[in-house]
This record gives structure tokens, C-alpha cells and sequence, in this order.
């Protein structure tokens, strides 16, 4: 008896406990890699970059960038999430700290993890993107 019940329970907790990601920006697969000596990127704490060293396209709409310390970074797309067309694109405010949509005016903390909306009428946080700073030191590898 105790065997089909740890079946069962264990059938439940695979087929309901495994959410799909429901974000509303999709996914989209890629890996960019970002040369952080270039000027626009050397020294600085939160940065927007649209284009990779190769000249790819990051994620979406680009992304942006906030250098949490040595070889360690937050990297989240710039699509709003609260904007189901997907025609809004996330901007650095001063002080670099947060992201704000210039549609509905959401603003987001872009120096934790996850990026979480901290005002205005979005659900979601931004859609954050996977990444690691190659060995040397100079390049940042992010990917979906």
C-alpha cells in the first residue's frame, strides 16, 4: 500500500509540481558574447547592449547589463513583460540601479537576480538571461 501511494504521490508532484515557464516573453535561443573592454562597457556598472562583438542580435530586444562585482552579472531582456505586444523596450534610469518601461511606466531592480518589477501595473519581473565571463576576464558569454 505504502509503495502505490508513494507512486501516486510521486506521479502528482512530476505531472502538477513542473510549471511551464509562463512568462510572456518568449523564449528565444541564443548565445552572445560581449567584449567588456570595448568602450561603451569598460568600467561601468549597468549598460545596455542590443548587439553582440559578432554583430548578433541579443535575445530579443537586447538586453541589459549590471555588473554585480568581479566576473559576476545580472542580465535581463529588455522587452517589457507587461507589454503583450512586445513593442516596449526596458531603459537604464539614473543612478543605474533600476529599468523603467516608457509605456506603462513600470520600473524594474535590475541589481537583484531577478530583476522584479518594484512599481507601476507589470505582473512580472524582466525575463532573465543565463551568463558567465570567460576565464581572461574580458568577454561575456550570455545565452537562453
Amino acid at each position: 500500500m505504502r509503495k502505490y501511494l508513494f507512486v501516486i504521490s510521486y506521479t502528482l508532484l512530476f505531472v502538477f509540481g513542473c510549471k511551464e515557464d509562463d512568462h510572456p516573453v518568449p523564449n528565444q535561443r541564443f548565445t552572445a558574447y560581449i567584449n567588456l573592454m570595448l568602450p561603451d562597457y569598460i568600467n561601468k556598472d549597468a549598460f545596455v547592449a542590443i548587439y553582440d562583438s559578432d554583430g548578433s542580435r541579443i535575445g530579443i530586444g537586447g538586453v541589459i547589463v549590471y555588473r554585480v562585482g568581479d566576473g559576476h552579472y545580472y542580465v535581463f531582456e529588455r522587452y517589457c513583460p507587461h507589454d503583450e505586444e512586445l513593442t516596449c523596450l526596458v531603459d537604464l534610469e539614473e543612478g543605474n540601479t533600476s529599468a523603467q518601461c516608457p509605456c506603462c511606466e513600470s520600473r524594474f531592480f535590475i541589481i537583484s537576480e531577478t530583476g522584479d518589477c518594484i512599481e507601476g501595473p507589470s505582473d512580472y519581473s524582466l525575463k532573465p538571461y543565463r551568463n558567465r565571463v570567460e576565464p581572461n576576464g574580458t568577454i561575456l558569454v550570455i545565452y537562453n
